[in-house]
């Protein structure tokens, strides 16, 4: 059995063979079938969420799946379904939580509870066959209606109570003064672009409210995947990487300094995209967001 180190590694070498390749693991280009945009699980209907969703993207970059369902070998023989002969699964995981009695200096015994990872194997729908999974498949792509995500976006948005500040060149949250300042949506390229630049530096506005702490780097990563799985939710992501090539060099470098960095930055925007997309109304269970979905 692999220890917790061994796993996190294993996951950490991954994403760091990606990004050398010039593949951001975060940023899949989706197709326009009605599926879900976030990574969930077919029988559970749950999305999978921190550094399992990541994992997940990467293998659909890797192995060219289009459609983000996932389930385990016995999930799928539930439903009628089967794996097909050859194919790989993918491993995702699992936070399970343990207890142990310690001690404290004066003698007094107490029960405390942490979690231990474990790895468990899951399969692509588009790696197995029968029940009505190749219907699914073969369905038509539906049309896009950038107006309606827009609303929805924009919607989201006005919930989180943020001050945003429009007109200049800066996007940019100022922490001290507690607000965002953001170009007019017309200097972007498209919206999804200004929907992601705004749900980055939504990102940066939730970190107090959220009492998040980390260097720089990790905040950045953060706040980029936060963005990403925000308009994940809602609408396409770009695949270019221009915009991110600054970044890349130090992620890179903190990624092979420390193998548990991308599982705090990935449960963190987790918590955070969690925390936008509900309005801020709804608390954010940090067992949620640590938790893969099995």
């Amino acid at each position: 059995m692999q220890s917790q180190n061994e796993i996190r590694q294993s996951i950490t070498n991954s994403i760091i063979e990606s990004l050398k390749k010039g593949n951001i693991p975060w940023r899949k280009p989706w197709t326009g079938i009605a599926t879900p945009r976030i990574p969930t699980n077919f029988v559970t209907k749950r999305k999978y969420s921190g550094v399992n969703i990541p994992i997940l993207w990467a293998a659909s970059q890797q192995r060219g799946f289009d459609v983000d369902y996932y389930a385990t070998f016995n999930q799928w023989r539930s439903i009628g379904a089967s794996v097909k002969k050859g194919e790989k699964a993918v491993h995702v995981i699992l936070f399970k939580p343990i207890k142990k009695t310690v001690k404290d200096d004066d003698g007094t015994e107490r029960l405390e509870q942490f979690p231990i990872m474990r790895v468990f194997p899951v399969f692509s729908i588009h790696s197995v066959q029968g029940g009505g999974i190749e219907d699914l498949l073969n369905q038509p792509a539906g049309p896009v209606f950038e107006h309606e995500q827009r609303d929805e976006f924009m919607r989201i948005v006005a919930e989180t109570k943020a001050d945003i500040r429009y007109g200049g060149s800066t996007a940019a949250y100022y922490r001290e003064a507690d607000y965002i300042q953001m170009p007019e949506e017309g200097r972007f390229e498209s919206f999804s672009a200004f929907a992601e630049t705004l749900a980055h530096e939504l990102g940066h506005f939730s970190e107090k409210r959220l009492g998040w702490q980390g260097t720089y780097s990790e905040g950045e990563l953060r706040a980029e995947l936060t963005a990403v799985f925000t308009c994940s939710s809602i609408m396409d992501v770009s695949q270019n990487i221009s915009n991110h090539a600054a970044y890349i060099g130090s992620w890179l470098q903190a990624l092979e300094n420390d193998p548990k960095y991308i599982f705090r930055a990935a449960a963190a925007a987790s918590k955070a995209a969690d925390w936008i997309l509900s309005g801020t109304s709804g608390a954010v269970s940090e067992s949620d967001s640590e938790a893969a979905v099995v």
